[in-house]
């Protein structure tokens, strides 16, 4: 499997990392690393394979980060919320 990494970033910079290279952390356990500004730096989220390892580590990001993207009231973007998702090489 190549190596994914994917920075997840906002008008203020990086907010979030996620990478994914197929490495196992133990028997039958692979894992994603997950870094979010101002909650955790390379913490190893693990999963039944690959796949289901960066997505759980998506869904660490999406729900760790909300706050900073959707207004919970309307559910609506909040305002200068410009956030991307980029592939760093």
């Amino acid at each position: 499997m190549k190596n994914i990494k994917l920075r997840i970033s906002s008008e203020q910079g990086i907010e979030a990392t996620i990478e994914c290279d197929g490495s196992q952390g133990g028997v039958e356990d692979y894992y994603a690393i997950v870094s979010v500004k101002g909650f955790m730096t390379d913490k190893k989220v693990y999963g039944v394979d690959s796949v289901q390892a960066f997505s759980l580590g998506m869904g660490l990001i999406a729900q760790l980060t909300e706050g900073k993207r959707v207004e919970e009231e309307e559910h609506l973007p909040t305002n200068g919320s410009s956030w991307c998702i980029e592939v760093e090489s």
